[in-house]
């Protein structure tokens, strides 16, 4: 398969699935290095990707007056929905499969300038769609609500498949000699300072302890998993490619400052362990471990997230991202913000119309049944 380029003035896309790694890094910092993103979307979240799962990628450059202002990379994939609608899929920095996808990417787009994002994927999922017949979707996953509008706007055959409501707490609106915990609504604060108090009166004091080697960061994350498995039945711990991920992430990353494990101990008995990745001051809080105990006034995740959201205070961060997704604890602890969706662009096949009428037909039926 050729390079192919595709024009439009000013900007111009070049679409090709041949890269050098070394080649791919020096375009990739000069745009990431001249604007903040979100870890997801850095080198080091990236190189890992690829170095880790070495996907088959089609890559989108794209270019405003001939300087490279947007890249996308894209890879090819399968998937078959009830049964007999068989969809090949270009899809945003993920692979199209749950081993691999796992990893929970997340904040997922174009990295591009901040004043060429809307027109750059424009042109760039114009020129995918000239490119080659292979696919009958493209994917974009965990993307910002109000960009995913931006993509249904300007392409009739787009649409939000998945909606992930999304938490955070702005550190920045709280002053540095007022406590994280005195923002919280009273009864909050009464669960977690009566749970403090059953721990110490139980357990003993509670302190935080921070990996501070390599060697330190993996035992944690280890013991993390252990915990991890206990509760979620589909916990990504029971994936190996998972597993190796993050291992690697950690290891080539650790002495980056952009990882952070820490454990959350009273007395000698583990609370939580807690995995953050870290940039632009942005705190992201990725998995965590928990170690339930039988009294249920205990709040292992409350008190866990609060000392460490204290402690990120303390050292002026700005933003305590719990990211996607719906949990009962983000409600008490952050607020809810822009949403995270994803967005499918199918091409207009006859399987895709079977399956939108199908999906009418079974609305309609639930809906007189009710």
């Amino acid at each position: 398969m050729q390079p192919k380029q595709g024009t439009a003035t000013p900007y111009s896309v070049k679409i090709t699935p041949e890269y050098k790694l070394d080649h791919l890094k020096s375009q990739w910092l000069s745009i990431e290095q001249s604007m903040d993103v979100p870890f997801f979307m850095t080198w080091t979240w990236i190189s890992n990707w690829i170095k880790t799962y070495s996907p088959k990628i089609v890559l989108t450059y794209a270019y405003y007056e001939n300087k490279l202002v947007g890249i996308g990379l894209f890879t090819l994939s399968k998937e078959v929905r009830q049964g007999f609608i068989k969809a090949h899929q270009y899809r945003l920095h993920q692979m199209g499969d749950p081993k691999y996808d796992q990893i929970w990417m997340e904040y997922n787009d174009f990295l591009c300038h901040k004043e060429h994002l809307k027109e750059v994927t424009k042109v760039c999922i114009n020129a995918l769609m000239d490119y080659d017949d292979l696919w009958d979707e493209i994917i974009i996953s965990m993307i910002k609500l109000s960009r995913g509008k931006e993509v249904i706007k300007n392409n009739k055959l787009a649409s939000i498949i998945l909606f992930n409501p999304r938490y955070s707490v702005d550190l920045n609106k709280i002053p540095r000699n007022k406590d994280y915990l005195a923002t919280l609504k009273s009864n909050t604060r009464y669960q977690i300072r009566h749970s403090i108090r059953l721990y110490e009166g139980i357990h003993g004091p509670i302190h935080m302890k921070k990996a501070k080697t390599v060697k330190e960061g993996l035992k944690l994350f280890q013991r993390a998993g252990e915990f991890h498995l206990k509760r979620w039945s589909d916990s990504g711990y029971k994936n190996e490619k998972f597993i190796n991920f993050h291992q690697n992430l950690i290891q080539q990353s650790f002495h980056e400052d952009n990882i952070g494990l820490y454990e959350i101990s009273s007395g000698k008995t583990t609370i939580a362990i807690l995995y953050f990745h870290i940039v632009n001051k942005t705190v992201y809080f990725y998995l965590q471990g928990i170690n339930y105990e039988p009294n249920q006034k205990l709040k292992p995740g409350l008190v866990a997230h609060t000392i460490m959201t204290q402690h990120f205070h303390e050292q002026g961060m700005h933003i305590y991202d719990y990211m996607g997704g719906y949990s009962q604890y983000k409600c008490q602890l952050a607020s809810q913000n822009e949403a995270l969706v994803t967005v499918r662009i199918q091409k207009p096949r006859l399987q895709f119309s079977i399956e939108k009428l199908g999906q009418k037909i079974k609305k309609i039926t639930k809906k007189s049944n009710s």
